[in-house]
C-alpha cells in the first residue's frame, strides 16, 4: 500500500485542522454546548481497514453512519460515525431534551441527526474549499442506523469509489455529556498532488 510522506501528511492535516475548527463552531451552535476537538490524524487506509476501525471499539462501536459523496477537483467523501451513546445524547441535545431522555433512534431522531450531518459536512467543506482554493462539492446525505455497526453501510457508500483512501480523521467531544462524533475526510489517493499543489500555492501567497 502506498505510504504518505511527512510533507503530504502535513498538508492534509493542515486542511483538517481548519475544517475541524469550523465544524466544532457549527456543532457548538447546534447543541448550545462547548465543543472540544483533537488534532486530526492522517493515514492511508484500505477500505477493509476503514470498516474494521469503525467497529473496533467494542461496546462503543459506531452504530450511526452519515456519508456524503465529494466530487469536483478530487473525489472522495465525508463520513461521520457516532457510537450508540453519542447518537442518543446528540439526539437529546438537538431536540432540546435532557440527556438520557432518548433510548431509541426513530424517525424524529434520524431527521435531526441527518440535518446535523449535512450541516457539519457543509461547514467543514466550505472552509476547506476556501483554504485550498479548489472546488469540492458535497452530495445528498446517506445515513444508516445499525446496532451491529455500520460496516456494510461503509462498504456500500465508499466501496465503489476506491480500494484505499487518504483518511483525515478528527473527533469532536462535548465534555459536559461525554458525547463524541468521529469525522472522517476521505480522499482517493490521486488527490495527493492536487491537495499538495493547493497547499504550496497557499503557503507561497
Amino acid at each position: 500500500m502506498t505510504e504518505l510522506d511527512e510533507m503530504a501528511k502535513g498538508a492534509f492535516q493542515e486542511a483538517g485542522n481548519i475544517g475541524m475548527g469550523h465544524l466544532a463552531t457549527s456543532l457548538s451552535k447546534m447543541v448550545s454546548r462547548d465543543v472540544k476537538i483533537d488534532i486530526p490524524v492522517v493515514e492511508m487506509l484500505s477500505l477493509d481497514e476503514i470498516i474494521a476501525k469503525s467497529n473496533e471499539e467494542g461496546k462503543n462501536k459506531s452504530v450511526v453512519g452519515i456519508h456524503l459523496h465529494i466530487t469536483g477537483d478530487v473525489t472522495g467523501g465525508t463520513l461521520i460515525l457516532l457510537p450508540k451513546f453519542s447518537a442518543l445524547s446528540f439526539s437529546d441535545l438537538l431536540m432540546k431534551k435532557s440527556i438520557g431522555s432518548t433510548n431509541k433512534i426513530e424517525e424524529p431522531q434520524t431527521k435531526k441527526l441527518r440535518e446535523m450531518g449535512v450541516n457539519l459536512c457543509s461547514a467543514y467543506m466550505r472552509v476547506v474549499n476556501e483554504f485550498l482554493g479548489i472546488n469540492l462539492n458535497i452530495g445528498n446525505p446517506s445515513m444508516e442506523v445499525n446496532m451491529d455497526g455500520v460496516g456494510d453501510f461503509i462498504q456500500q457508500e465508499i466501496g465503489p469509489v476506491a480500494d484505499q483512501f487518504i483518511v483525515v480523521k478528527g473527533e469532536c467531544l462535548i465534555p459536559s455529556t461525554n458525547s463524541k462524533n468521529e469525522f472522517n475526510m476521505l480522499f482517493e489517493p490521486g488527490a495527493t498532488d492536487i491537495i499538495m499543489a493547493a497547499i504550496m500555492k497557499k503557503m507561497m501567497g
